[in-house]
């Protein structure tokens, strides 16, 4: 899937987490013509007034964010959840809950992403949620790479680092090199765009 308008919007959600302190995660839905009808971003870290979406606690996902923006006065099933990071179990069953039936993730999170999670209620045999991702390239990889490279700046705990290790390598080598750290710096303190952000990124990634 190519970087259309809708997941550079995502991303955008995912970039505007990073350049705020907290957890880098976009995500968006979009109705049956594919027009976006809601979006959210993550939220824990940023001890700020959100409006209608959630900030500094531990549910304040992207996903819950833009999900919670819709009216419970009809069904989602012809609507699509996009988010930039692989959702958690939380996230996952806030689909189901939603009454989706597709999800698409650009990015792996081998530590919290649920996406084999199985959900075996009546609810959710009702409306089988599938979940596809990663996407391919550099949309994928960059989500990676952000995530990574945010976890890294929080100072992410030991085992939560050796899970991403294990399941990204490439991507954890890449985000830890002393000049990504310094480019990622150098991106945040000059509040760069979303666009520039991946072009930067794009030479400390190999690409298939």
């Amino acid at each position: 899937m190519e970087l259309d308008g809708v997941w550079h919007r995502a991303l955008e959600q995912a970039w505007q987490s990073f350049l705020a302190g907290t957890t880098p995660v976009g995500a968006v839905v979009t109705d049956s013509l594919g027009e976006i009808v809601a979006e959210g971003r993550g939220r824990r870290y940023e001890n700020a007034d959100g409006g209608r979406q959630l900030t500094y606690c531990h549910i304040a996902h992207a996903e819950i964010n833009a999900l919670a923006l819709l009216p419970p006065g009809r069904h989602y099933e012809d609507h699509i959840l996009l988010t930039t990071l692989e959702p958690c179990c939380m996230c996952l069953g806030a689909a189901v809950q939603a009454t989706f039936t597709r999800l698409h993730f650009a990015g792996r999170d081998p530590y919290a992403g649920a996406s084999d999670l199985v959900i075996d209620t009546p609810q959710a045999r009702r409306r089988p949620l599938a979940v596809t991702g990663p996407l391919a390239g550099l949309p994928g990889r960059f989500a990676e790479l952000l995530h990574i490279r945010w976890l890294l700046d929080y100072g992410a705990a030991e085992p939560v680092l050796d899970v991403q290790r294990q399941g990204l390598p490439e991507i954890c080598q890449a985000a830890g090199h002393p000049a990504v750290a310094d480019l990622f710096r150098q991106l945040k303190a000059d509040s760069a765009t979303l666009d520039e952000a991946m072009t930067a990124a794009s030479q400390a990634l190999v690409l298939d």
